[in-house]
């Protein structure tokens, strides 16, 4: 019997639907993976404290956590997503902080060690590749592109999604011209939501609400709305912010100030988004970076005091400071000390015995355990 009409009208597309299914595999793909380098761990007693410290990573080779606010540690508390250098150039990596085993995660060839975080659901690691904006299966390594930079832009500092999944922010520069740019999920079409003279650091989009936070060169800091509304510089007291975080439940950020006093101590604030109202949290031991941990509760600090290089914690409630131990970073803002979510542990960045290598403390002694 000869074919229908219906049949041979239907005919000329199933060619071409099987090359869109070709190209999307091609877009969704597995990537090759250099071998997994085994477990580096090696433990010392802190010179200063004698806690024991676990240094994660091998000095021969440079390691490196992701730039904060990226997401760097899974919310069990159970994975580290790094950045490492083993002879084919900077490759994202996985850790077990459970074992120490890790494994690379693929290679890239135009892979930015600067761009990486987890995504909001812990399943993709989220990098540039070149141009193209990429996400990366953790678990199987399946790999797709999520957007792609605009011809004539640089892509500058790390992407920031949001914690439920449905937004990336991530700057793109050009002649000095900072735009920070959105891509939704439901369209996939980046748009722009700020533009601004000079250097765009540290996007941070709020964990409870669609407002976003950034910090200047200069140490201004700004928010505005998802969608650009809103934009206004906080005002804070005389001086330059350092770093600058959300609280955990999204109603105020807390920033790292360095005083315009001379000898002035750099102290760890608060402001309410809707109130407005600014106060001190703690006076710091010259704090370099910070971060809170899953109730704000508890900060861990680097100080980049040449004397004292130490990295240490700070209660809330009581302002009072405890030494876990020395960084001798080259580059104390570089340290970027964090809590893994459960606050059980700590994690920073170090040059002291070599290339940047990443360390860590237990300190389910010293801190209560936060639900994570």
């Amino acid at each position: 019997m000869p074919p229908s009409r219906r049949a041979l009208l239907a005919f000329p597309w199933i060619p071409l639907l099987a090359q869109e299914k070709a190209r999307e595999k091609a877009r969704e793909r597995a990537v090759d993976k250099p071998p997994a380098a085994g477990v580096e761990w090696r433990k010392y007693p802190d010179p200063s404290t004698e806690f024991e410290v676990i240094r994660l990573t091998d000095p021969e080779h440079e390691s490196a956590l992701p730039a904060p606010p990226a997401r760097s540690i899974d919310r069990r508390s159970r994975n580290l997503l790094f950045s490492a250098s083993r002879g084919n150039g900077w490759q994202p990596w996985l850790m077990d902080l459970g074992n120490g085993q890790q494994r690379p995660l693929g290679v890239f060839e135009g892979f930015e060690p600067d761009s990486l975080t987890l995504s909001g659901d812990d399943r993709e690691a989220w990098f540039s590749d070149g141009a193209a904006l990429a996400a990366l299966q953790v678990s199987n390594g399946r790999h797709r592109e999520l957007a792609r930079l605009r011809e004539g832009w640089k892509r500058r500092g790390a992407l920031a999604p949001t914690e439920d999944g449905t937004h990336l922010f991530y700057i793109e520069e050009r002649g000095g011209q900072c735009e920070l740019r959105r891509l939704r999920a439901s369209t996939g079409a980046p748009q722009t939501v700020a533009r601004q003279a000079g250097a765009i650091l540290e996007t941070a989009p709020n964990p409870k609400r669609a407002t976003l936070l950034w910090r200047t060169e200069t140490g201004e800091l700004w928010v505005c709305a998802f969608d650009g509304t809103g934009k206004r510089r906080v005002q804070t007291p005389a001086g330059r912010v350092l770093e600058a975080r959300w609280s955990p439940d999204g109603q105020s950020l807390l920033y790292l100030l360095a005083p315009e006093e001379k000898g002035s101590l750099a102290a760890i604030r608060e402001q309410g988004l809707d109130s407005l109202e600014d106060q001190l949290v703690a006076r710091t031991s010259q704090f370099a970076s910070f971060e809170a941990n899953a109730n704000a509760s508890v900060f861990v600090g680097a100080s980049r005091s040449l004397a004292s290089p130490m990295v240490l914690v700070l209660l809330r409630a009581t302002r009072r400071e405890f030494t876990l131990c020395e960084h001798r970073s080259g580059e104390p803002a570089r340290v970027q000390p964090r809590f893994t979510p459960n606050s059980q542990r700590v994690l920073f960045q170090s040059d002291r015995h070599g290339k940047s290598a990443i360390y860590m403390l237990n300190v389910e002694k010293l801190i209560e355990k936060t639900s994570s």
